[in-house]
């Protein structure tokens, strides 16, 4: 018995051979594979119900709302002295928000409270007494209120050491802690980076509806004010001048924010609150209420009416799926017996099949998918027979080419000398060697039949607009567009991906079927 005898030839393994040899196509196959267990399984382990709002369903998945749409912040007042109490302690404190349809803000025990309104990007003063700080409020969803400039959270004043006497004088030192903790403790820098604000303000709020509703009006530029002329007077660049004998405050003020600096003249005195701090002068929510963005909660963020895009994505992989197998399923059984048919029989089968994928081809296929719907009307199973009929023209050229070359060959010619049917001949002598044409061109129309069904669900051809379909999802989103970019690109991105996969895949098996192409 020969040791090295040669293994018998396998189609199958020159095939595999030769499919495995192209990258890009076995990792195609691979998420086609993928593709298609979400779209028969995804159902199963989709997080959220796609057809009802995440708010709705929040409660039985344990997701507490509270902690995505309020929040608290610790408000503290420093003394003049140093010295720091709560913010329970501190009296006439006031809250207000600039923009309550975004946010709106209220003390409480535990220091103040921020409750999410909507999507946007507004600024809070908290004042007590002759003092004031801000902090900012974004809620997400809208990516046009990110990256805005920091503003000024607090101003820190020196205080002057000691007692002092009628006739000296002394430099107010203050350093701004903006709200992203940057500390600036030039005078001139802190002047120019609150007229930049106070102006950026003006410019934007020509509505009134985001107009400071703090009692602490908004001055523009660094202003120094004495409570007390009588004890202690200040100049525009911050000099003071003792001018008699007590206790004597000076206010620094930057557009809502301001501090105090206690004078004391000829004698001693309680210290008094000098400024106020705020534990989170940037506080981030969420819109829960409509295109929340992407998150740990919600991978692909939610939709305009609230509802999960993850869980509407992966349910709209298996109508996605049921559009392109089925119509192309369809149009290649339609096209590969008209084929056949037309390519064996030839005379006037031929030039009848002919002419009329003639008439189809002139078309274009979105067009020609269009004229369908518009006969058919609305619906699924009306864009599936539509995709069908843009898919057959190109079946009967793809087969009728290869027909007219197969029943030239000699063991079709031995079938008809020895009395087999044509049907016979057809189903079993030609169209096997028409099969692998077949194949390769199936998967390849797959990627454009859900391109296609995705472009007519866009346009509004898809029956239930609210259906988890790709194309349904981008048309519902396209209006803002603009403004929130998840709701349009992870439904785009699965489309892309899918066609590309299809089509790659298709390729693949083009090159590997080839007998032309060695290994």
């Amino acid at each position: 018995m020969k040791q090295n005898e040669a293994k018998p030839y396998s189609p199958f393994r020159a095939f595999l051979a030769k499919f495995l040899k192209q990258k890009m196509a076995v990792v195609a196959f691979a998420v086609v594979v993928a593709i298609m267990f979400v779209g028969i399984f995804g159902s199963f382990f989709a997080p959220y119900d796609p057809h009802r709002p995440v708010t709705a369903q929040y409660p039985e998945k344990g997701i507490d709302l509270d902690q995505l749409t309020n929040t608290s912040v610790v408000l503290e007042g420093v003394m003049s002295d140093g010295t720091t109490v709560e913010g329970s302690e501190l009296t006439r404190v006031q809250v207000e928000s600039e923009n309550r349809r975004i946010a709106s803000v209220r003390q409480s025990q535990r220091g103040i409270n921020v409750n999410a309104n909507t999507s946007g990007f507004t600024n809070a003063t908290v004042e007590a007494g002759e003092v004031s700080g801000v902090f900012q409020v974004v809620v997400e969803g809208e990516s046009q209120f990110e990256g805005r400039e920091a503003v000024v959270s607090r101003l820190e004043p020196v205080h002057p050491e000691g007692v002092l006497n009628e006739g000296e004088e002394f430099q107010i030192d203050v350093t701004a802690v903006l709200t992203d903790g940057t500390e600036i403790t030039d005078r001139g820098e802190i002047h120019e980076l609150a007229l930049r604000l106070y102006e950026t303000e003006e410019e934007e709020d020509t509505s009134g509806f985001n107009a400071p509703a703090s009692n602490a009006e908004a001055i523009e530029g660094l202003h120094f004010q004495s409570l007390n002329e009588e004890v202690a007077a200040v100049d525009e660049n911050g000099i003071v001048t003792i001018t008699g004998e007590g206790e004597g405050i000076i206010l620094v003020q930057t557009g809502p924010v301001k501090s105090a600096v206690h004078v004391q003249a000829g004698g001693t005195a309680e210290p008094v609150l000098a400024y106020l701090t705020i534990s989170e002068p940037n506080v981030t929510l969420t819109d829960i209420y409509k295109h929340q963005p992407p998150s740990s909660v919600h991978l692909f963020g939610t939709d305009h009416q609230n509802r999960d895009i993850f869980s509407r994505v992966i349910h709209g992989t298996q109508d996605t799926l049921l559009i392109g197998f089925v119509s192309v399923a369809i149009g290649a059984f339609l096209g590969t017996v008209l084929g056949l048919l037309a390519g064996f029989y030839g005379r006037w089968v031929d030039s009848l099949v002919t002419r009329m994928t003639d008439v189809l081809l002139a078309f274009p296929g979105i067009l020609l998918a269009i004229a369908v719907i518009a006969f058919l009307g609305a619906g699924i199973t009306n864009i599936i027979m539509a995709v069908a009929v843009f898919t057959v023209p190109v079946f009967i050229r793809i087969v009728r080419g290869s027909t007219l070359a197969l029943k030239e060959m000699t063991y079709v010619e031995a079938s008809r000398s020895i009395g087999v049917k044509d049907p016979v001949i057809i189903f079993r002598h030609i169209f096997p060697g028409t099969l692998s044409v077949v194949l390769v061109y199936l998967t390849m129309r797959i990627g454009v039949a859900i391109l296609i069904g995705a472009a007519l669900s866009f346009l509004g051809l898809g029956g239930d607009i609210t259906a988890p379909e790709w194309g349904s999802m981008l048309s519902a989103a396209k209006d803002n567009s603009g403004t929130v970019f998840h709701a349009t690109f992870f439904p785009g991105l699965a489309i892309v991906i899918t066609v590309l996969s299809f089509n790659i895949f298709g390729d693949g098996l083009r090159d590997a079927l080839d007998p032309k192409l060695k290994e």
